[in-house]
């Protein structure tokens, strides 16, 4: 155990224990923290003990601004594995969730669950985008661009008599101007019909789910549940401060949890997807490198 895990360990329990109103909420947390107090200074055990408490206080200023209301009902630790699923009575993936003190509080939102991640975190203003691969695409929406492709190429290497391998074939067509010009109006053509396909799928995805589509599959973004907020203590003396931050608070996500998302064709390959007049991002098909020689890619880009 490193000295930061052993102080992250003594901040995020004692959160908890200010978060319960002074109280021990959980004795295998209670334990734990008599344990992480003994490998460290008193000093530094002050220090995380002191900016437990800032960030105890601000969570709960966060909390109440945000619609939660009444006492706090319950308090965990959720360093244990299924801590947070038993907790909240439904299967939560504890690797995609950085929640390490889950409160319950009487009424808010969400059942009035409310995590708090108290690992200090760089953020980052915007939301960075994913690019599935055709298959994970296909898989998500029940639709079969691979088979596309796959049909559109083999037509191509029978046409033109190409080789099999791809890096034969990449070779082939570069020494040969006059195939490359066909493969990549070929390519071009192909490109603009998958783009047409998948932008015919989508506009049937009713707007709840398309939402719920975007976020999980193409923005690195998932709203989760439980949510949680970081919290950051800062400082190395008393008065300590903390910093509160809404990974969700993005004007993007903001945008499509509140406008209609609209798609439309954007150049040869590409479909556009605004909420209201924001401009969320673009979904462009792509080949790896050589039109008809190489791999078939989706990528979501800036737009």
């Amino acid at each position: 155990m490193t000295q930061n895990t052993i102080l992250s360990d003594i901040n995020e329990i004692q959160a908890g224990y200010f978060l319960a109103e002074n109280k021990w909420y959980d004795e295998e947390a209670k334990r734990q923290f008599n344990a992480r107090a003994k490998q460290a200074t008193p000093e530094q055990v002050a220090d995380a003990i002191g900016k437990a408490e800032v960030m105890a206080q601000e969570f709960l200023k966060w909390a109440k601004a945000n619609g939660y209301s009444g006492k706090v009902k319950n308090v965990w630790w959720t360093a244990r594995p299924g801590s947070m699923s038993s907790a909240v009575g439904e299967q939560v993936d504890q690797k995609k969730n950085p929640t390490d003190i889950l409160v319950k509080f009487t009424s808010g939102p969400h059942n009035g669950f409310l995590g708090l991640s108290a690992k200090a975190t760089k953020t980052k203003g915007d939301i960075g985008f994913k690019n599935p691969g055709v298959g994970t695409v296909d898989k998500s929406l029940k639709i079969d661009l691979a088979g596309i492709y796959k049909k559109q190429l083999e037509a191509t290497i029978k046409d033109f008599k190409l080789p099999q391998s791809t890096s034969d074939r990449k070779s082939y067509i570069r020494q040969n101007p006059g195939i490359k010009a066909k493969t990549e109006a070929i390519g071009s053509a192909l490109l603009s019909e998958m783009r047409d396909i998948l932008l015919d799928r989508m506009l049937k995805i009713k707007q709840p789910d398309l939402m719920k589509y975007l976020i999980q599959d193409w923005m690195d973004a998932e709203l989760l549940y439980p949510p949680y907020i970081k919290v950051t203590g800062q400082g190395n003396k008393a008065p300590y401060k903390a910093m509160v931050m809404d990974p969700t608070e993005n004007e993007k996500l903001n945008a499509l949890q509140k406008y209609k998302i609209t798609l439309e064709k954007v150049g040869n390959e590409s479909i556009g997807v605004k909420a209201g007049t924001k401009k969320i991002m673009k979904i462009r098909f792509k080949f790896e490198s050589e039109k008809m020689a190489s791999s078939m890619k989706l990528s979501g880009d800036p737009w």
